[in-house]
C-alpha cells in the first residue's frame, strides 16, 4: 500500500522581534487573541511529535494544509521550515499548501513570502500548468497516486478568514486533471479551506471557501480520489459522487496537529494516514493527542468502499 500522511494547521509560534509597525494591521487582533487564547492551546511539541511518528510509520509522503503559522511572521515562517526540513529527505518526502494564516496581511501575500519560504516543498512534477510558478502544483508520487496542490489563501479584513482559489489556477487545475500522466493515479487534491457548504455550522461564513462549487464541480467532473483540508480544526470525512463516472470524491479533514489542550480525543490535535491499494483508496488512519501522555495515540480507522 501507498501510505500518505496528512498534517494541517499546525500554528507554528515563534520568538518574534518586537516591533509596532509590524502589528499595526490585522496582526494586531490576531497577536491578542495568540496571546490571550491560541498559546495557551496551541503546542510545537505537538507538531514536532507528529512529523517525527508519521516518520516512525514509514509513510511514503506528508501532505501539509496549510497554515504553518500564526500572524505570517518571518520567525514563524523559518521556525515551521526547521520543523520540516527534519524529515529526512524533506524535500521529497513533503509538500505544502498555505493557510489564511499564512497570507495575514496584503504585504505578506505580495511579497509571496509562503512561496520563497516554502519554494523546495510546491515544486511541480508537471511544472507547465502552474500559474506565476506556483498553484497548482502536481507531484506524481507513485505508479498509482498523484499529489496536486492547490491555493486557496487570500488576504482578507479583520475578523474574516475566508478563501477563495484564483480563477486563472482553477482553470489550470481542470486543464491539469485531464493530463494522460494522471491517467490511471488516484487524484489528492490538497487545499487549505473546506469544500462542503454544510460544514460552515462549525466555519462561519466568514471563513467560507468562496468559490467551493466551482472547485467541487472541478474536482468531480474529473474524478479526482480524494481532497484533503484543514481550517476547521476538526476531523471529518464526506463523500460526493463523481460527475461522470461511476466513483465517488472522497473528503477529509485532518484537524489542527497543534492542538494540546482539549476536552477529549474529539477535539484534541490529529493528523491522518491515507493508505492505498493501487490506485484505490482503502482507508485512513486517524491518530489524536492524549493529554495526559503528550502524545499522538491510534484513535480511529475509517474504510472507504468505492463503487468503481
Amino acid at each position: 500500500m501507498f501510505r500518505l500522511g496528512h498534517v494541517s494547521d499546525i500554528h507554528i509560534s515563534a520568538r518574534v522581534k518586537p516591533s509596532p509597525k509590524r502589528f499595526l494591521n490585522k496582526r494586531l487582533v490576531g497577536g491578542t487573541n495568540l496571546l490571550l487564547s491560541r498559546k495557551k492551546s496551541h503546542s510545537n511539541v505537538a507538531v514536532i511529535q507528529a512529523f517525527e511518528q508519521l516518520v516512525e510509520h514509514g509513510v511514503d509522503h506528508i501532505a501539509v494544509s496549510g497554515d504553518l503559522t500564526n500572524l505570517a511572521l518571518t520567525e514563524e515562517f523559518a521556525a515551521a521550515k526547521r520543523i520540516i526540513e527534519a524529515v529526512p529527505d524533506s524535500t521529497q518526502k513533503v509538500s505544502v499548501v498555505p493557510g489564511n494564516h499564512d497570507y495575514y496581511t496584503k504585504h505578506t501575500q505580495s511579497a509571496r513570502t509562503f512561496e520563497r519560504t516554502f519554494e523546495s516543498y510546491i515544486q511541480s512534477d508537471l511544472p507547465s500548468y502552474q500559474v506565476d510558478g506556483a498553484y497548482p502544483y502536481c507531484k506524481l508520487l507513485s505508479d498509482d497516486v498523484a499529489l496536486i496542490g492547490l491555493n486557496t489563501g487570500i488576504a482578507t479584513p479583520w475578523f474574516i478568514a475566508a478563501g477563495q482559489v484564483d480563477e486563472r489556477e482553477l482553470r489550470a487545475l481542470g486543464e491539469l486533471l485531464k493530463d494522460p500522466e494522471l491517467e490511471g493515479r488516484a487524484c489528492v487534491v490538497m487545499l487549505h479551506h473546506p469544500l462542503l457548504p454544510y460544514e460552515h455550522t462549525r466555519v462561519q461564513r466568514s471563513r467560507r471557501l468562496r468559490n467551493e462549487e466551482d472547485v467541487l464541480r472541478t474536482l468531480r467532473m474529473h474524478d479526482v480520489t480524494l481532497a484533503i483540508h484543514g481550517h476547521n480544526h476538526h476531523y471529518g470525512t464526506h463523500q460526493l459522487p463523481h460527475l461522470r463516472g461511476p466513483g465517488v470524491l472522497h473528503i477529509c479533514e485532518a484537524g489542527s496537529a497543534s492542538v494540546t489542550r482539549a476536552k477529549g480525543p474529539e477535539f484534541a490535535g490529529k493528523y491522518n494516514i491515507y493508505h492505498f491499494d493501487g490506485p484505490r483508496l482503502h482507508h485512513v488512519e486517524t491518530f489524536a493527542w492524549d493529554t495526559q501522555k503528550a502524545d499522538f495515540f491510534p484513535w480511529k480507522k475509517t474504510f472507504f468502499h468505492d463503487p468503481s
